[in-house]
Formats: structure tokens, C-alpha cells, sequence
């Protein structure tokens, strides 16, 4: 008798053992479904946002300037760069702006001095930052707009 139920027993806990490993293992599966999905989303996320530079690349160039021209020009005060931020919404959504820049490809330091009332000092410190903020912010650089625009803000 006492055999018979340490069998049962013995049958109990591993029926409950083989019951945990397949919960056990239809979670890992789970697991490794959603970090495979998430590893591809990270992946297209990287190839999207390297486009987005070398096509944002090549529009600098229409412009004469380059990432290492953007760096040395970058302002080094935090109030600066809101305010050119401001400057380059202004600039990618007001039309007659943003048409002066695209075809003349200068700014209209006069508009943007009476909109903002900044020394035209300030827009000739700042000019190539000014056009780069806001070709990026006119043009389809979703993924290099959310990623740089978190550092700005």
C-alpha cells in the first residue's frame, strides 16, 4: 500500500513536471517570437535611419555643407539652439519661406530678424545650423528627426 501510493504520487508530480515544461516552454518560445520581432523592428528602424542620412547627406551637399561643418558650427549654448530650433520651425512651415530657402538656398535674414527679432549677428553666426535645422525639419527624415530632436528639445 505505502508503494503504491509513493507511485501515485511519483505519477502526480510528474505529470504536474511534464505540465510546468511545456508552459515553461511554450513561454520561451513566446519570448524568443516577440525578441526576434523586436530585434527585426531595431533592424529596419537602423537601415531606415542610415538612409535618412545619406539622403539627408546628399541634400547638405545641394547646400554646401557637411555633418563635419554642422559639428564645428553646432552653438554651444543650450538658448542658442532652442532659439534656432524656433527659427527652423518657423522656416519649414511658413511657404514663402521655406520656397526662398529650397530655390535661392539662402535664408531671408530680413523675414526671420523681424519675425524673431534677432541681430542679424545671430542669423550670420548660425547660418549653416539655421539651414540644416530646417532642411531636416521640410524633409522626410522621420527617423533622424525623432532621434535628434529629443538631444535639441
Amino acid at each position: 500500500m505505502f508503494i503504491e501510493q509513493n507511485y501515485r504520487k511519483n505519477q502526480d508530480s510528474s505529470s504536474t513536471l511534464s505540465q510546468n515544461n511545456g508552459k515553461i516552454c511554450s513561454n520561451l518560445k513566446e519570448t524568443a517570437k516577440s525578441k526576434e520581432k523586436e530585434l527585426a523592428s531595431k533592424s529596419y528602424s537602423v537601415i531606415k535611419r542610415k538612409d535618412e542620412i545619406a539622403a539627408f547627406s546628399k541634400e547638405l551637399l545641394r547646400f554646401n555643407l557637411s555633418f563635419s561643418v554642422l559639428v564645428s558650427q553646432k552653438p554651444k549654448k543650450k538658448d542658442d539652439r532652442d532659439q534656432i530650433l524656433a527659427i527652423a520651425k518657423f522656416v519649414s512651415s511658413t511657404p514663402s519661406v521655406k520656397e526662398t530657402l529650397l530655390n535661392a538656398k539662402k535664408l531671408p535674414d530680413k523675414t526671420i530678424i523681424e519675425e524673431f527679432n534677432v541681430p542679424n549677428k545671430f542669423i550670420r553666426a548660425n547660418k549653416f545650423y539655421l539651414i540644416a535645422m530646417s532642411l531636416l525639419l521640410i524633409g522626410p527624415y522621420s527617423e533622424i528627426q525623432s532621434y535628434l530632436l529629443e538631444g535639441v528639445v
